[in-house]
């Protein structure tokens, strides 16, 4: 037969109470006695027994049940209210408890050994109990209260942990007796049904531990006493305080926020009974208590997460700098885990991943990634043993004895990880868990069962392999930082998505500019071609009809120019229409190129110009984009330096540099004033100082415009009255000869 563990213990169902008390169960809609202990004919005396009687059959109880508050509580359909007041019987005075629990009326009696004066002084004495007291000085006044309340030889706060063990972190105590304060206790001691009765029933009494239980004879099969203040007591818990040389116990539950927060536990080394009066005394004390420790709490949360706050929002602001999540992480990860407050912090976003503080190798981390894709939940995770589990698996180091891990997008296997350090910790427990079987009777049948330990001598745990655990802030800060990543992210996606419609929309408007760029350019080719074959037509017929060498000689300059005005239309028509990807790009050797564009510019501005060219490379482009460019810097330098007559100095040459081929095209000219240098390359722009000279200001915004088509680049020195140098750099052909 197995035995049985103390948490598996019935204990809301003991079918026995404590001597001190006195119980009746009447069905609500039945108005029959359903239960009773059998004590009760120590003050009603009853001859026999009477399970099933209706009340109005049973004139020695009708005390109670003509009374006004077993009316009121049959009438109502409130259920776990409990009124109480004093009754005598017999010139002895009780209190009574009428309440309703399950469709029955319960009602509880015991003996009164406060008088009701007394009882005034002490609700005064606690009136004012909390009133200027924080954090933890709660704590250590409530103590002392309530050990004057209820003279108990010790009485502790004990504070439950994560993982449900408990610290007493407050005590008042005879001077005769040794300290429990800072001991731990294993979360066995108070086990998960008794922490769920401390949650209904927020106090408890066991009044003497070699009491003889009082059995519950009823007509239903198991008495509920869930919310009962006489129900007794399990025989386990009971042989537990016996060996901890405790002969009577009284416990007060702790809520705050709904929940268990911890206990006034009061003990006595010999038997005591303390009046109801006392015990709801001390429970307004400790509800006074923990109110004001919640209001406390309260106060400094909303600062601290004001504060925390404040940083998520500065961070959110200098995430929002960038467009991806990827580099946004990159660039603040440090922030963030300045935020977050533990030793390391890693993502992996898209494959990539990024680190800060101390945390494990990036193989590692990719381990850790796969595992928690497989055995995690979208929520966040928290462990503070992960490496005393997983770290042989796993390969890990004592960086992340503590984890917390978040996916930020599952599917992309996009990850956050928190890490913490081993943190050594010393723990005085007390006493040594055992796990010893022997059997017990537990009220009416004997029961195998895991022994309550019999030593409570101080043992001393040195907790190794593990972080500190993740308490509540650590969880604020972790969350709050998930959820600034998560705006993040998505006001990131919804600029993208603004950005892609508008995006979208300039192509669809450029489509359409670019359609009627490309009917102008072929309208503008059509409309100029017809007058200019009718010069051309003209220009022959002349030359048929002069017969002077001087005449044909011109002629013929002007059919070669309208030849090369024809091929220059036919080539913007046909670039026009071309993408960069479908530019004929081809090895060129320019010499030829910059030959015709300086034979142009001398003829068309200053013949007597001294143009000198060397070392020119052979480069990379499409061949009438090449052109347009070397005729347009070298007519500017011959326009901008004709003044000089043969005094006009123009030089150019080429050089390589990595992959490119550098031009470069002097001239001794008149500058550009250093307040128009920034404006140079603009469309229509011209400079202060060029308004004697005939141009338009497109030339330089177009070749600026082909450099760029060609992948290579244009720039300029200047100094004005003295001169201008352009640079310009073009990908490099695979000639390695210069010519020139």
């Amino acid at each position: 037969m197995r035995a049985v563990e103390c948490n598996e213990i019935i204990i809301h169902q003991p079918g026995y109470i404590q001597s001190f008390g006195y119980l009746i169960g009447i069905g609500a809609l039945t108005n029959k006695i359903e239960f009773y202990s059998e004590n009760i004919d120590h003050i009603c005396k009853i001859d026999q027994s009477f399970l099933g009687q209706k009340t109005i059959d049973i004139p020695e109880l009708r005390f109670i049940f003509e009374s006004p508050q077993f009316l009121f509580v049959m009438s109502s359909a409130e259920e776990d209210v409990k009124y109480i007041d004093r009754i005598a019987i017999d010139g002895i005075e009780y209190h009574i408890t009428f309440y309703r629990h399950n469709d029955i009326i319960y009602v509880e009696l015991e003996s009164c050994i406060l008088n009701a004066k007394d009882n005034s002084l002490l609700v005064k004495k606690i009136k004012n109990l909390i009133s200027n007291r924080q954090g933890s000085n709660i704590w250590e006044f409530l103590v002392e209260k309530i050990k004057e309340i209820t003279d108990y030889d010790r009485v502790m706060v004990y504070q439950f942990n994560e993982d449900k063990s408990g610290k007493v972190i407050a005590e008042a105590k005879n001077a005769n007796m040794e300290s429990y304060l800072d001991l731990h206790y294993p979360e066995s001691d108070i086990p998960s049904q008794a922490r769920a009765l401390y949650l209904k029933n927020f106090k408890r009494i066991l009044s003497d531990v070699n009491d003889k239980p009082v059995k519950i004879l009823s007509n239903i099969e198991k008495v509920d006493l869930t919310i009962s203040s006489v129900r007794a007591l399990s025989p386990i818990h009971v042989e537990y305080l016996i060996n901890a040389k405790i002969a009577s116990s009284f416990s007060i539950s702790i809520i705050i926020d709904n929940e268990l927060w911890g206990l006034v536990t009061c003990h006595s080394t010999y038997q005591k009974h303390i009046d109801l009066d006392h015990r709801i005394s001390a429970e307004i004390a400790t509800f006074i208590a923990a109110n004001s420790y919640h209001s406390f709490l309260s106060a400094y949360t909303m600062e601290y997460d004001r504060i925390l706050l404040e940083k998520c929002l500065d961070l959110k602001i200098e995430l929002l700098a960038f467009q991806s999540i990827a580099e946004s992480f990159s660039r603040h990860i440090n922030t963030m885990r300045e935020i977050s407050e533990t030793d390391g912090l890693a993502t992996i976003i898209d494959g990539e991943i990024k680190s800060s503080g101390r945390t494990p190798s990036g193989s590692a981390l990719k381990k850790i990634s796969a595992w928690a894709q497989k055995n995690l939940e979208d929520k966040i995770f928290y462990d503070d043993s992960f490496y005393k589990t997983h770290g042989k698996k796993l390969g890990l180091d004592k960086s992340c004895c503590g984890i917390a891990i978040s996916f930020l997008n599952r599917d992309r296997g996009n990850i956050i990880m928190w890490f913490r350090g081993e943190f050594k910790q010393h723990i005085s427990w007390a006493g040594k868990k055992e796990n010893k079987i022997k059997t017990i009777k537990i009220f009416d049948e004997k029961t195998k069962v895991v022994s309550p330990r019999q030593s409570f001598e101080v043992f001393d745990e040195e907790v190794l392999e593990r972080s500190a655990s993740w308490d509540s802030k650590d969880k604020r800060r972790i969350i709050a930082l998930r959820e600034t990543i998560d705006r993040t992210i998505q006001e990131q996606l919804f600029y993208i998505s603004n950005l892609n419609a508008e995006l979208h929309k300039v192509n669809s408007e450029l489509g359409r500019v670019n359609d009627e760029l490309d009917a102008y350019s072929h309208t503008i080719s059509h409309d100029l071609a017809t007058p200019l074959t009718v010069m051309k037509l003209n220009m022959q017929i002349m030359a048929k009809l002069n017969t002077e060498n001087k005449n044909i000689k011109l002629i013929n300059n002007v059919l070669n120019e309208i030849d090369n005005m024809s091929d220059m239309m036919a080539n913007v028509l046909r670039l026009s229409r071309l993408k960069y990807s479908e530019y004929d790009i081809v090895d060129i050797d320019p010499v030829k190129i910059i030959e015709k564009s300086i034979s142009d510019a001398k003829l068309s501005y200053n013949d007597r110009a001294q143009v000198t060219i060397e070392n020119i490379f052979g480069i990379r482009g499409e061949k009438s984009m090449v052109a347009q460019v070397f005729q347009n810097i070298i007519t500017n330098a011959v326009k901008y330096s004709s003044k000089k007559g043969s005094d006009a100095h123009i030089h150019i040459c080429s050089y390589r540099k990595d992959e490119n081929v550098v031009f470069e095209v002097s001239d001794n000219g008149i500058g550009i004033p250093y307040t128009s240098k920034r404006d140079v390359f603009k469309i229509f722009n011209r400079m202060s100082n060029t308004r004697s000279y005939f141009g338009s200001g497109v030339g330089l915004s177009i070749v600026e415009n082909i450099m760029k088509k060609l992948n290579g680049s244009i720039d300029f020195e200047s100094v004005e009255n003295e001169g201008t140098k352009f640079i310009i750099t073009f990908p490099s052909s695979v000639s390695e000869v210069p010519k020139g």
